[in-house]
């Protein structure tokens, strides 16, 4: 992971990981970092915010709560303005890139 990723990493936790598990109990990351050789094995967008450093400063987590559902992990992250949000049937994603992305 270069070490440029720490503060954007920091801010991540702090802005968005930190609330929800305040919100939903303990918050279990599925992906964080990843090398641009597994984002491709595991079908990452070509510019993933999980391949830190290498499209810009954001970064990501693909995470899930121990209460709550997707649907209200994300709307509570979507209200703290996350970058970059994604929904899946089992997880969300947030990233802190500067645009703003819904999926």
């Amino acid at each position: 992971m270069p070490s440029e990723a720490i503060g954007p990493l920091r801010a991540l936790c702090v802005r968005y990981l930190e609330p929800l598990r305040e919100e939903f109990g303990p918050v279990h990351v599925n992906s964080g970092h990843r090398s641009l050789e597994w984002n491709r094995k595991v079908g990452g967008a070509p510019a993933s915010q999980h391949v830190y450093g290498r499209f810009g400063y954001g970064v990501a987590a693909d995470v899930r709560c121990q209460r709550g559902t997707p649907t209200a992990w994300y709307r509570f992250l979507d209200r703290r303005d996350a970058g970059g949000l994604g929904l899946y049937d089992a997880w969300v994603h947030v990233d802190n890139r500067v645009q703003r992305a819904r999926w």
